[in-house]
């Protein structure tokens, strides 16, 4: 995102406008028989072509960087991919045995309460079973049975006595025998039901475990879609950066082409030039006072920006605010050389002075001049606007010498 930030502030900082605007004044001094500037402007345009060049290569190294690391992300969104996938699978393997863990504790749970159930039915039919032996042993001793001689003297036969006394002791052996069965069922059923308790315990300790991991696999899965989700964006806004540079690119190497275009028809008017003339300009005298240059002020008003480095270029003259309508003035006088539209000068009236010294009045909503024509000192040429390339009503004034521009506080 550095690299991309920094293309931007260089895009914005370049107005092939006045690169453009440079040039086409120096061709209308060309016309006039300045073959010297021409080839100052040639050399400019070579120069800003050149440097076009370095800017659209600049970008290019910034979309090489930007493909790079686009590159770099979509490996690292592959390898969360492959993470992704991995845990996915290993989370559902975990998701069945928890299923089925918990669907043993829950029949483990339904053992241990069945079985506490018989226990429970086992409790109370021993304590049945006893309660009917105790019964019986007391019915017998107590109730008016004969006792043994009777039932000796009252058997009709040996078997008879026996089969008698073998009855009353099966029947106390029945129900003890009952009681011993009922107190082995009670005693296996408390172990099984130990047993399916332990089982329980067991399972219910596995299955939290297993719960516990789950539950962590889970959480590194959000992790890494979080992540990938991240280094997705981060993918998108990088594509979006690298389009911003190709468009970027484009435009210097756009700019790089026009003004390689313009510089070639600076040429052929340098080659079509005549040599420049010696005639001074004759000129009715002005009534505002010359500077110790010889010059006045082309209109009254605020310099809102020097002559200078401006924006990564050089701002060839200075801007007078002043309200629209205002007029402008020949700062001195000459012949008229250009009067018209051009490019990002908007209308545009240029003046040739004597000893190769030309000035330039930009912007201007009305012209009242026209080429050729001689002017004097003072004398009104166009009025004050905002064409072109222009950020409110101003006159953008410019002196040249020998077709290159020079500081015009020096001559005002």
């Amino acid at each position: 995102m550095h690299n991309v930030s920094r293309t931007s502030i260089r895009v914005s900082k370049r107005f092939p406008r006045v690169a453009s605007a440079s040039l086409t004044i120096a061709v209308a001094l060309a016309i006039v028989g300045l073959a010297h500037a021409a080839t100052q402007t040639k050399h400019d345009l070579e120069h800003g072509a050149a440097e076009a060049r370095s800017r659209a290569a600049e970008a290019r190294a910034d979309e090489q960087a930007l493909a790079g690391d686009i590159s770099v992300q979509s490996e690292r969104i592959d390898a969360v991919e492959s993470d992704i996938g991995g845990v996915t699978g290993e989370l559902a393997q975990l998701e069945g045995r928890l299923g089925r863990s918990r669907a043993r504790l829950r029949a483990l749970e339904a053992e241990v309460a069945e079985k506490s159930r018989t226990l429970v039915r086992a409790r109370a039919q021993f304590q049945i079973a006893q309660h009917h032996l105790s019964q019986r042993v007391v019915d017998i001793y107590t109730s008016d049975q004969p006792d043994a001689v009777t039932v000796v003297l009252g058997a009709k036969s040996l078997d008879e006595l026996i089969d008698l006394v073998d009855m009353q002791s099966r029947v106390v052996e029945n129900d003890a025998d009952l009681i011993d069965q009922i107190t082995a069922l009670r005693a296996r059923v408390a172990k099984e039901r130990a047993r399916a308790a332990r089982l329980r315990k067991e399972r219910a300790a596995e299955t939290a475990a297993i719960e516990r991991h789950t539950i962590e696999r889970r959480a590194t899965l959000q992790s890494l879609v979080a992540r990938r989700d991240a280094l997705a964006n981060l993918r998108s806004a990088r594509q979006r950066s690298l389009a911003s540079v190709q468009v970027q690119r484009r435009q210097w190497e756009e700019q790089a082409d026009a003004l390689e275009a313009e510089s070639a028809r600076v040429a052929s008017v340098i080659a079509a030039a005549p040599p420049p003339g010696s005639d001074d300009y004759v000129a009715t005298p002005s009534s505002a006072a010359p500077s110790s240059a010889g010059f006045v002020w082309p209109v009254g008003g605020t310099v809102v920006s020097p002559y200078g480095q401006r924006w990564g270029r050089l701002h060839a003259g200075i801007d007078i605010a002043a309200p629209a309508g205002t007029p402008i003035v020949a700062s001195g006088a000459g012949q008229v050389v250009y009067a018209g539209s051009m490019s990002g000068y908007g209308l545009l009236v240029v003046i040739q002075h004597a000893g190769g010294i030309a000035t330039a009045y930009a912007h201007n909503s009305s012209v009242s001049v026209s080429v050729g024509q001689s002017v004097g000192q003072g004398q009104a040429i166009a009025a004050v606007g905002c064409t072109g390339h222009c950020f409110g009503d101003h006159v953008h004034f410019e002196v040249r010498v020998g077709g290159s521009p020079v500081d015009p506080m020096g001559y005002l």
